[in-house]
């Protein structure tokens, strides 16, 4: 290609990876030191706090009264794919821990603990009661754990027989989802609102070694109408949101796990706020459930954000997963999603899947990356012409004039300059589709390939210990080899380009794998090695392409088409040109 068309691809190509580069660095948080969860157990009692004196409790709790006083019993229920904890106190959930995934600590992941809050809150009379002021009697909860099928956790608090509170968690054996139901079994004539008020304080847990590189994955994603939408957090201030109409779940979303609340009937309104941390970002929700009958009903979700476990709750908990927007997603999801699910069954080594993903990928674009080749070789040749090169020195001292003439040249030769452009920007949604793909990949958490031990973070075999500016405090040896590939291509391809006017500009295309190095050091290993193979590939093929290009042919078919274009008036084309360049 010519000069000016690297010139343009140039900036094309740093003005996206800067906009990613942005995207990626916005939050830029402390790191955060975790602490671990500690073990409850079964027969654990924890001693109510002090309660308020009883004529003040009469005032606030009326008839409710009687329920805030008690001890807080803690019951642990196991499932196939978690454990969970509840305490009689607000009838809660105290902790929940997956049994299939670890941090990075080697421990398992825990979605909910203690300081996590679930709350909520209706009116009777002149009198609001939080549900974790009052303590429920366990009813029924199982004895052994739920392997198949699905069981429940049962509390009530009983006014009589035929008038209480229930709250029931029905639990799956293999699901990640639990059923919430609160049930005001003749209560709900004393009630004052045709809803009740789910609260929940929520503080972002650190499943993955960094929590800086975590940060920006997080946010809390809602499903108001068709499409999915997020507020995210600020470090230093707090961010809120007030929705109204049908809301038809809420999710806390970190890097690869999330919590989803889903109103079995959707909620009227929601209260969402981010509130500023050092650390990772930390919710309050105030959800406005309605009653369905005596019943308010709600789906959890706790678990993993793996598109296709999301994706078959049929609820679209998916739509918030960052896949790149309108056809960069699409990409995503009816392609590389389903072709790497595929070689998943087949492939343990995930290095492996992924250099076929490459492979698959440079063989459908091959027919963009031969257009785009032939057209740098037409351009080579036909800046070898000793008609191009009159132009040159006729023309030396008159930039501008140059250009127009030699434009004009180029097209009576049947070469349109920016004609080399177009193929490479079609490769861009490609490019972002991957950008966003791989970052988000559940897949490849904590996944090993050669000297990487998580191809879903950046690898940091070098580390020195103190961050210094773009670079941090590692340097990531798949980013290096990615660098180095990316260097070695654009050598070769510089080999079939016209030689620049001005030496200095030839060094201009060996910045885009700068950008790409610092773009790449701190992000997805699988990232770097996607593209160390697609380089890889594509030098493959365009030393191939080298050997099958003929340039006496080009020469011929030049001179062919420039004898059709002789007996054309090309005055009005020259004044065109000239206006263009405001000559």
């Amino acid at each position: 290609m010519h000069r000016q068309v690297w010139v343009g691809l140039f900036l094309i190509t740093l003005l996206m990876f800067l906009w990613t580069f942005w995207l990626s660095y916005t939050y830029t948080p402390s790191e955060r030191v975790s602490s671990e969860p500690k073990t409850v157990d079964t027969a654990a009692r924890v001693a109510a706090s002090s309660p308020p004196p009883a004529p003040l409790r009469q005032a606030v709790f009326g008839s409710y009264t009687p329920f805030t006083e008690g001890e807080d019993s803690l019951v642990v229920v196991e499932t196939a794919v978690a454990r969970y904890v509840f305490g009689t106190r607000g009838a809660r959930l105290v902790q929940h821990q997956l049994k299939d995934y670890t941090t990075s600590a080697g421990r398992p992941v825990q979605l909910w603990d203690s300081t996590q809050k679930s709350t909520f809150i209706f009116a009777e009379g002149r009198n609001i009661i939080p549900s974790d002021s009052l303590y429920f009697q366990l009813v029924y909860a199982p004895k052994s754990p739920i392997r198949e099928g699905s069981d429940s956790v049962v509390f009530r608090l009983s006014f009589s027989p035929d008038t209480f509170i229930q709250v029931t968690y029905l639990l799956g054996g293999r699901r990640y989802e639990l059923k919430w139901r609160v049930w005001f079994r003749g209560l709900r004539a004393r009630l004052r609102n045709p809803y009740l008020i789910h609260s929940v304080a929520y503080t972002t847990p650190q499943t993955e070694p960094s929590a800086k590189q975590m940060w920006p994955h997080c946010a809390v994603y809602y499903l108001q109408a068709e499409e999915a939408e997020s507020l995210t957090p600020e470090e230093d201030e707090k961010v809120q949101r007030s929705l109204h109409g049908k809301i038809h779940w809420v999710a806390a979303k970190g890097q690869f796990f999330c919590v989803i609340f889903h109103g079995e009937e959707p909620f009227v309104a929601a209260e969402i706020q981010s509130l500023p941390t050092s650390a990772l970002p930390a919710y309050n929700l105030n959800l406005m459930v309605p009653f369905q009958g005596e019943e308010v009903r709600e789906v959890w979700y706790l678990g993993p954000t793996r598109y296709g476990l999301l994706r078959s709750y049929g609820a679209q908990y998916e739509a918030q997963l960052s896949l790149g927007w309108a056809f960069i997603r699409y990409i995503n999801t009816l392609f590389i999603i389903p072709v790497f699910a595929f070689l998943e069954r087949y492939i343990a080594n995930y290095g492996l899947i992924i250099l076929i993903l490459a492979l698959l990928v440079k063989i459908i674009l091959s027919p963009i990356t031969w257009r785009t080749y032939l057209i740098g070789a037409k351009m080579q040749v036909a800046y070898e012409l000793p008609e191009v090169k009159a132009l040159e020195e006729k023309y030396k001292d008159q930039p501008d004039k140059l250009m127009i003439e030699r434009t004009l040249l180029l097209r009576q030769l049947g070469i349109n300059p920016l004609s080399g452009c177009v193929p490479a920007l079609l490769q861009m949604p490609i490019f972002f589709a991957m950008v966003s793909f791989f970052p988000n990949a559940f897949e490849l958490r904590q996944k090993k390939f050669l000297w990487a031990s998580d191809l879903s973070s950046y690898d940091d075999l070098i580390r020195w210990g103190f961050d210094l500016p773009l670079l941090g405090d590692h340097l990531s040896l798949f980013a290096l080899l990615m660098t180095l590939s990316l260097i070695a291509y654009t050598y070769f391809t510089q080999q079939s380009q016209p030689a620049a006017a001005n030496p200095a500009l030839k060094w201009l295309p060996y910045l885009t794998p700068i950008v790409f190095f610092f773009f790449l050091n701190s992000s997805s290993a699988a990232l770097s090695w996607y593209y160390t193979v697609l380089n890889g590939l594509t030098i493959v093929q365009v030393i191939l392409m080298k050997r099958l290009v003929n340039k006496e042919e080009i020469v011929r078919r030049l001179r062919a088409y420039q004898q059709k274009q002789q007996r054309r008036i090309i005055g009005a084309e020259r004044a065109r040109l000239r206006r263009w360049f405001g000559r």
